[in-house]
């Protein structure tokens, strides 16, 4: 009977101390589990069998908040709180049921590999608080945040997780494009206005060639520019929130690209990425990427009772999209004329720049050489524009290239241009340049010259000038400057001399490019005078400028001349002189032939006094080295003879009274 009661009491404190033992937790390392009121009893025999976790003590018992090891490959996360642990003993050969919780999906997804025992136990709780699963639960699910101070690491975790699900969660959708890189609009414009309705109409433009990638939706506004050989790649991932869902592989598989990438990756924002055509023709991209499931999978157990159900991260969902583009060469071309202002008889040619090709495309360019005789207009073919030659080149790729040589007329003055054109075709769109380009022009201007003539008319000058060789109609202006000079010029470049006058005209020429002007008479100095003729250069007129020192354009005026010495005037004559002048006296009286006795007087007293007369005009005697006869050396003769003569008939009229 004692033996008995012993039994009984020692049997009593074993269930006592198991009891009291299971319900303050002492964990795997426990013999035996509670009753089953008490909730999830550990399982001491398989302590592997449990993930990163916490236990949690529930008025209803014990639950594992927390992954399991079910799986060898990975984790798990009980459905029914409170029920046997899910050991792989009880799963041998389950097969899997797939349930749609796309939030559930996208945490098992992301997180199921995490070590953090707080990650684990979110996990946990947000699959036994998942609506979508089916569940049989004893313990009575709870969140983190209400399960106490152990579990506020917990709480944090299952706020992230369940927040980032409710962005990024499933169905995902990838989509792809694929847009052309246009050419930027260059500063010289080389293809005319779609507006234009000018001659040149044909050129090229943007008109047709500046789609969008998706020709057949008349929705999509159409791309400013020109397409090139590049399109760009832009890749979207969006979850069912719409976000953008970052850090994703995306795998590419291109075709008609070079050098194209295999892989990006998606961010924040849509990533982009740029795909060179490796010919023309059709570019495309197929795009796929594993992205997290919107199942989970649950398990049964296969054998044992009450075992709790179990779910694991499904496997991630594929998600694909495609695009394609049609590119074709769109060749542009730069060019500018070898000679801007070129030499008849010379060559020129075109310097050329194409781009727009695609890969290693080549075309065939064709240069026309255009001569006009009025300024081109860009963008105009004008009235009078004529072809002079035209070249082609052939094999050209993008580049810049010199075309074959074309000659420009001897007798050609205006402008002339380069046009280049490149035949369009499956491959190719047609390419016009317009005529007119400023850098694609040369100017061979017009050279007049002149034909001058001095002229002296007297004391003053003029000079006489004719130019011919100015564009037809055109203004030009003429400067005529006159030199001094004291010895006779020789031609020179060189100007010297006394600078006399300067005129300047402005003439229109004639239709022939002919003008004609006198220049207005100037004094005529002693010495030389020539002309020098400047034709001042304009925008169709070439400088010209005479030589200083042309005969034609130099007259001459003598100095007067002074005359020579004449010979000294006779001697005043004796008085034996004056007889034989005394008939010439209309005064002499009859009787004078009468007295012959005259001379043989020998008192001839007052003969001295007669001599004396003719010293009167004795002041006369310095005019003497005066040249030429002149009225006051006459006078002075005359006076001299009468003084003679008076004084011969005072002496006949002296001898008489003495007679008497």
């Amino acid at each position: 009977m004692t033996t008995l009661r012993l039994a009984s009491l020692r049997t009593a404190l074993l269930l006592t101390v198991l009891t009291v033992a299971s319900l303050i937790g002492l964990g795997p390392a426990m013999a035996a589990g509670p009753p089953v009121s008490l909730g999830e009893v550990p399982a001491l025999t398989a302590p592997n069998a449990y993930g990163p976790g916490i236990w949690h003590h529930a008025k209803q018992g014990k639950t594992w908040y927390g992954s399991y090891r079910t799986f060898p490959d990975t984790s798990s996360y009980c459905i029914d709180a409170g029920k046997k642990s899910p050991l792989p003993k009880y799963f041998k050969g389950a097969k899997a049921d797939t349930v749609t919780s796309a939030r559930t999906a996208w945490a098992l997804h992301e997180y199921a590999g995490s070590k953090s025992k707080d990650v684990q136990a979110a996990l946990s709780a947000m699959a036994r608080l998942d609506k979508a699963l089916p569940h049989d639960h004893k313990v009575p699910p709870q969140k983190p945040a209400g399960l106490g101070k152990k579990f506020a690491g917990v709480a944090k975790k299952y706020s992230t997780i369940l927040a980032e699900a409710k962005k990024f969660a499933g169905p995902y959708t990838l989509d792809i494009s694929l847009e052309p890189v246009l050419r930027m609009p260059v500063l010289e414009p080389y293809a005319a206005p779609e507006s234009a309705t000018s001659p040149d109409s044909w050129a090229s433009d943007s008109k047709d060639s500046d789609r969008s990638a998706d020709k057949d939706s008349p929705d999509k506004p159409k791309i400013l520019g020109t397409p090139t050989d590049e399109a760009t790649l832009t890749v979207s991932l969006t979850s069912a929130s719409g976000a953008q869902v970052p850090d994703v592989p995306i795998a590419l598989k291109t075709a008609g690209t070079t050098k194209a990438p295999t892989t990006l990756t998606t961010g924040k924002e849509p990533v982009t990425t740029t795909l060179q055509a490796s010919a023309p023709g059709k570019l495309s991209v197929t795009a796929s990427a594993k992205v997290a499931p919107q199942t989970v999978r649950v398990f049964e157990p296969t054998s044992g009772t009450r075992v709790q159900r179990v779910v694991t991260p499904d496997t991630p969902d594929s998600v694909t999209d495609k695009a394609s583009l049609e590119l074709i060469s769109q060749p542009k071309v730069t060019t500018e004329i070898s000679d801007q202002t070129p030499t008849p008889g010379e060559t020129v040619t075109d310097e050329f720049t194409v781009s727009g090709l695609i890969g290693d495309h080549t075309v065939t360019v064709e240069h026309t050489l255009w001569q006009t005789a009025t300024a081109p207009k860009q963008g105009t073919k004008n009235d009078d524009a004529r072809e002079i030659a035209s070249v082609t080149s052939k094999d050209v790729g993008n580049g810049t290239h010199t075309s074959g040589e074309v000659t420009v007329p001897e007798d050609y003055r205006g402008w002339l241009y380069f046009t280049e054109t490149i035949a369009g075709d499956t491959s190719t769109k047609e390419w016009k340049g317009i005529h007119g380009q400023p850098r694609e022009t040369g100017f061979v201007p017009w050279t007049p010259t002149a034909d001058t003539e001095a002229v002296l008319e007297g004391t003053s000058t003029h000079d006489e000038v004719a130019v011919t060789g100015l564009r037809p109609g055109s203004e030009a202006v003429l400067t005529i400057t006159a030199y001094h000079v004291e010895t006779e010029p020789e031609q020179s470049k060189e100007t010297a001399g006394t600078e006399l006058s300067v005129q300047d005209f402005t003439v229109i020429a004639d239709e022939k490019g002919h003008v004609e002007i006198s220049t207005e008479p100037i004094d005529m100095p002693v010495g030389w005078v020539t002309y020098v003729t400047t034709i001042e250069g304009s925008d169709v007129n070439a400088e010209w400028t005479s030589d200083w020192g042309v005969p034609a354009e130099t007259v001459h005026r003598p100095p007067e001349e002074k005359p020579s010495t004449p010979p000294a005037p006779p001697e005043t004559p004796s008085t034996p002189s004056a007889p034989p002048e005394q008939p010439e006296q209309p005064s002499t009286p009859p009787e004078q032939p009468e007295q012959p006795e005259a001379p043989e007087k020998p008192e001839t007293p007052p003969v001295e006094p007669v001599a004396e007369a003719p010293e009167s005009p004795a002041a006369p005697v310095p005019e003497l080295p005066r040249t030429g006869t002149t009225g006051n050396g006459m006078l002075i003769g005359l006076g001299i003879v009468l003084v003679g003569l008076g004084s011969t008939i005072l002496l006949i009229s002296g001898s008489r009274r003495e007679k008497d």
